[in-house]
């Protein structure tokens, strides 16, 4: 969430309850995913960073970084046990409670990667890739199908009329409409793209599926650590390779970035269909994403709608992601 919904006394109570630590003061986090609200904890015994899940929370994604770390994958951020020995902790209203170590850093999207740490995110995430978990989570996390799954969603949004009435809606209804053409080419082409893959055969290994730089951390001692396992899946590892390799998302990825990753990744054969329907997937998802928000949900401030409709404005910009999308 982009702004403090406010849960400071749930948050506080909720630490007590389920893991026993004291907060004596808790400071919001803002960060773009829309549906929790993150905070770092000074408490008696330390400092923890907790995160609130509006949605339900499946075990699976906060059980993945857990086994990584287990297996001796150090650069992985993974959640604490609560009293109850469970990785989160529930609260009212279908909201969940996950507790990490608090580890001093920034992400990489303010901080920046050295060539070392590129280096070391290269051979974490072939760790990751290479850990052979994808078996014991086979049918406990999502399988690549290459099924487009907001394409409906965008469709949707562009078709019916805001429920929402506020300056930034009716600017992104405007944006929008007057480029619905160029949408629908967008899911056009995807859908192509789509239909090309699913007739081909790709090696599903575990992918983190968002590891994009504000999902890196970058500890103040120069390690990194790979945050934010909210959607692990099992897909080809261009699902991953995708926030690397000529990538624009979070922060462009320059060339020698790129080199200095793979010099820790290792060899590898990057099958350029996927990765670019992979772009345009990221750029869906998002239209979709942010348009529902600002255009029908109420409940969002008016800060943050108008963030929301300037992301998704900004894909469209003169030699911005969508320009692209299509480039080796």
């Amino acid at each position: 969430m982009l702004e403090d919904p406010g849960i400071g006394p749930d948050v506080t109570a909720a630490l007590r309850a389920g893991y026993g630590i004291e907060a004596t003061a808790l400071a919001f986090v803002a960060g773009y995913d829309m549906r929790a609200a993150s905070y770092d904890v000074a408490a008696t015994d330390g400092r923890w960073f907790a995160k609130v899940r509006f949605d339900p929370v499946a075990d699976s994604p906060l059980e993945v970084p857990r086994a990584l770390l287990d297996a001796g994958i150090a650069n992985v951020l993974a959640p604490m046990r609560s009293l109850a020995s469970a990785l989160s902790h529930p609260m009212s209203g279908d909201r969940s409670l996950v507790v990490y170590p608090f580890v001093a850093g920034r992400n990489a999207m303010v901080a920046g990667i050295h060539a070392g740490q590129w280096r070391a995110f290269g051979l974490t995430l072939r760790a990751v890739h290479d850990c052979g978990l994808d078996g014991p989570f086979a049918g406990r996390l999502p399988n690549e199908s290459f099924a487009l799954p907001s394409a409906a969603r965008v469709r949707t949004v562009l078709a019916e009329a805001p429920a929402v009435t506020s300056p930034a809606a009716e600017r992104l209804r405007g944006f929008l409409d007057e480029r619905a053409g160029r949408i629908g080419d967008i899911l056009d082409r995807a859908e192509e793209l789509r239909a090309s893959l699913d007739r081909r055969t790709f090696e599903h290994v575990l992918c983190h599926a968002d590891i994009h730089a504000a999902n890196i951390l970058v500890a103040d001692d120069g390690r990194i650590l790979l945050v934010d396992w909210d959607g692990p899946m099992l897909a080809p590892r261009e699902r991953d390779l995708l926030f690397v390799i000529g990538s624009r998302i979070a922060r462009a990825v320059e060339p020698h970035e790129e080199a200095w990753f793979l010099e820790g990744y290792g060899d590898v054969e990057v099958n350029r269909e996927a990765l670019v329907y992979y772009r345009y997937e990221r750029a869906i998802e998002d239209i979709g994403e942010f348009a529902s928000s600002a255009l029908t949900d109420p409940a969002v401030p008016e800060a943050s709608r108008r963030s929301q409709a300037a992301m998704l404005e900004g894909y469209f910009d003169a030699g911005g992601y969508l320009d692209s999308v299509e480039e080796a």
